[in-house]
């Protein structure tokens, strides 16, 4: 852990410090910090300062996030809403207090209040997703956090409802078909996917087919034709999306 910043504020000294914020609203404070920006998914890749994000991507990797509490189990406390990968290292907890911690009247900027951005036009299920999920959950059972397939079902809808593809997801098979499959270049055994990828999409393949003509890779992806994956309680989903923003799910597989 290193600092990120300094607080110049208007107490000296411990003595007369409120116990918790928002008790003195003319207690003030100046934040600063050095300059720090990541691409915003919200923004379809717009560079914006980090601080005034929720990314993960921080000059100290730790977050911050709410959750609601469903139940107690020992030393097992049940949490829904959660926001936090599999393996997650916790290292503070603390109440929502809402008298204190629910802030009316608070300001964020424009391009936070708009929530549909990254919503998706529909999620449907194809026929042999339930039969794939039923054999899948026969696997599961106890080990799951949730009492049913249907359960798991719906938590897959609410998921996949916000297009969680990364921006050159997105962009990249989208891009008119015709177009791509004119798209032909030579490529060397050596030659990393991705790189070949980005290579396409800047129009740059003429100088790599002159000089490596070991084989010939033609790439005709369209948003259909792109099958995504996401892991669920070590389940893979595999689903596609189309170009008005259509979510299939197709089926489900052990991971």
């Amino acid at each position: 852990m290193a600092p990120i910043a300094v607080v110049r504020s208007c107490f000296s000294t411990r003595n007369g410090t409120p116990r918790q914020p928002l008790l003195v609203p003319l207690a003030k404070a100046s934040l600063i910090f050095d300059s720090a920006r990541v691409r915003v998914p919200r923004l379809k890749g717009e560079r914006i300062g980090v601080f005034a994000t929720r990314s993960p991507h921080r000059l100290c990797p730790i977050g911050l996030t709410v959750a609601k509490v469903e139940a107690v189990h020992g030393h097992t406390v049940l949490l829904s809403g959660v926001d936090l990968v599999d393996g997650t290292p916790v290292l503070d907890i603390k109440p929502y207090l809402p008298y204190c911690d629910n802030i009316q009247g608070a300001m964020v900027p424009d391009w936070v209040k708009v929530d549909n951005v990254l919503a998706v036009a529909s999620v449907d299920f194809s026929e042999s997703f339930f039969s794939s999920l039923v054999d899948c959950w026969s696997l599961l059972d106890k080990k799951s956090l949730y009492a049913s397939p249907d359960e798991f079902q719906c938590l897959i809808r609410q998921v996949l409802s916000w297009d969680i593809r990364s921006v050159s997801q997105r962009t990249r098979p989208h891009q008119p078909k015709a177009k791509v499959e004119a798209e032909t270049m030579s490529y060397d055994d050596d030659d990393d996917i991705e790189m070949i990828v980005n290579r396409l999409d800047n129009n740059s393949q003429e100088d790599e087919a002159s000089e490596n003509g070991v084989g010939e890779l033609v790439f005709s992806p369209t948003s259909d034709d792109v099958v995504y994956h996401l892991i669920l309680e070590g389940l893979n989903v595999s689903y596609r999306i189309d170009s008005t923003s259509n979510v299939l799910v197709e089926k489900v597989s052990i991971a």
